[in-house]
Parts: structure tokens; C-alpha cells; sequence
């Protein structure tokens, strides 16, 4: 009993040491052949945080000197990705690629070459160099770590994987949000769209619909969003309903109707009001 005992004790021990940590039996250091895929972003934008939302995924381009999250300082600069499930448990985020751009659109990505997924800077001209510390990626049980080439220049892409029509993530930059809705999105019918919190205002360019804030200081950005076919969908189903609602409605009053025919017949709705003309007179009733 006392080594069973014992062993438990060691055991739960081993679990302390280790949470929150990379270690064997949990995240580690992603590999780069995970964060390889092959993906462009729209570093012209000028918003601190832009979010191009796709079928599958969603690509974001964020100004790393605004971020919230991840160590601030100069000497070893990170920024911190993650998700809450149903609980609100933080989870690490799937990163499927992340590339840091320099002012100069000098890029940090990681790239498959020889056969082998690196870290390498490709500069404006075209050169490619190796430099696979310049930036790592781990994976903690609660967060994805992204450790930055620089602290207060440039700008970070990052594609994370979606599912259904809904986007909701951490706001990782304090400042300025615009999110491109994929094509034939909208999210003009509040009961089939949902955007929290409330967008400043909301364009339709290039087939695309933009919403906006100005000033996002919420910690969580969320928005749910429908396409035209669903509307249409909506539309015949609410229709369908109304017109149920209606056939089921005059139904009710034909019975009705039927039923005071079938008492008049029978003799059940004869007046029973006091007629004067029909009273006996006095003393012969």
C-alpha cells in the first residue's frame, strides 16, 4: 500500500514539474515542416491587425511594436497565439504558417529546401540565407510562442485553420481591425450574423465585404457570418412556416365554422333569451 502510495505521489509530482512546459509528452519546438506552407499575406494594409478570412482558414497580418500578448522586451521579443474551448481553457493555437517581414520586405519564413523545412531570411532581391535561430516557434500546453526577430519594426503573418462560418481569436494587437469576409458572405441579417463587439462600419470592396474598428480594445474579437445561399435558404424556410402557420390557421376556422353549422342543426344554439311575447299571463304560470 505505502508503495502504491508512493509511486502516485511521484507521479502527481512529475505532472506538476512538467505542466505549462515543453516537454517529451507534450508540445515542443514546432517543427518548421508544419509552419512550411506555402502562403502570401497583405502586408500593404494599414490596419494594426488584418484578417483575411478564406473557406479553410484565415490569413492575419499583425504590427508586431502593437502586441498584447508574448514577453515586450527587446532581449528575447514573442508574441503568444491561442484559443479557448468550451470552458475557457487556453489551448495553443495550430499555426500552418507564419512569416515576419522587416520594413524593408526583407521576409523570415519557414521554407522546405534540399528537402528540409528551415528557418530562412529571403531578402528583396530574390537571395535566400539560412538562419534557423532567427526565428522558432514552440508550443507550451496553453499557447503557441513565437519568438521574433525584432521588437518594434515590422510585421507578422500567421495563418490558422477555420471551421464553419465563424471567425473568433484573441485580439493579439491593441490598435486598428479590418476583416475581409470570403466572397458571398454578409452579415447584414443580425439573425443569422453576429459581430461582437460591433464593428465601426462595414464596406463591400472588390465582391468582399470589410468590417472595420477603429480603436479595438476588447480582448476577443468574434463574428459569425452567412452566405447568400443561406439567406435564400432562410427566406424559404421562413416563408414555408408562414405559409403553414396560415394553411393551419384557416383550417381552424373552417372547423369552427363546421361545428356551429352541425349545433344550429341540432338545435343546440337555440336563443334562450326571455321573449315577452311568449309569457304567460299573470297568475297562469
Amino acid at each position: 500500500m505505502n508503495r502504491r502510495l508512493a509511486l502516485g505521489l511521484l507521479g502527481f509530482a512529475f505532472l506538476l514539474a512538467t505542466a505549462g512546459c515543453s516537454t517529451i509528452l507534450g508540445p515542443g519546438e514546432a517543427s518548421p515542416s508544419d509552419l512550411a506552407a506555402d502562403q502570401s499575406y497583405a502586408w500593404n494594409e494599414s490596419a494594426d491587425a488584418y484578417l483575411d478570412v478564406q473557406e479553410e482558414n484565415v490569413t492575419a497580418v499583425y504590427q508586431v511594436a502593437a502586441r498584447t500578448t508574448g514577453n515586450l522586451e527587446a532581449s528575447d521579443p514573442t508574441i503568444e497565439l491561442y484559443t479557448r474551448d468550451t470552458l475557457g481553457t487556453e489551448q495553443p493555437e495550430m499555426v500552418q504558417a507564419v512569416t515576419f517581414r522587416y520594413p524593408n520586405g526583407t521576409l523570415v519564413e519557414f521554407q522546405t529546401l534540399d528537402g528540409e523545412a528551415v528557418s530562412v531570411v529571403t531578402y528583396p532581391n530574390g537571395t535566400t540565407q539560412r538562419a534557423p535561430d532567427l526565428m522558432t516557434v514552440d508550443r507550451t500546453r496553453q499557447r503557441t510562442v513565437i519568438h521574433l526577430p525584432a521588437n518594434e519594426t515590422g510585421q507578422l503573418g500567421v495563418t490558422t485553420p477555420k471551421n464553419g462560418k465563424s471567425v473568433t481569436t484573441p485580439t493579439y494587437v491593441e490598435g486598428s481591425y479590418e476583416m475581409v469576409l470570403p466572397e458571398r458572405a454578409e452579415v447584414g441579417v443580425p439573425l443569422l450574423a453576429k459581430v461582437r463587439p460591433g464593428a465601426e462600419r462595414t464596406e463591400q470592396m472588390d465582391e468582399r465585404v470589410h468590417i472595420f474598428w477603429s480603436e479595438l480594445s476588447a480582448p476577443t474579437l468574434s463574428v459569425r457570418y452567412y452566405l447568400d445561399r443561406d439567406l435564400l435558404l432562410f427566406g424559404g424556410l421562413a416563408a414555408g412556416a408562414t405559409i403553414i402557420g396560415l394553411a393551419g390557421a384557416g383550417y381552424y376556422v373552417l372547423q369552427l365554422r363546421e361545428t356551429r353549422r352541425k349545433r344550429e342543426e341540432v338545435g343546440l344554439d337555440v336563443d334562450t333569451e326571455d321573449d315577452d311575447s311568449r309569457r304567460p299571463p299573470p297568475g297562469m304560470g
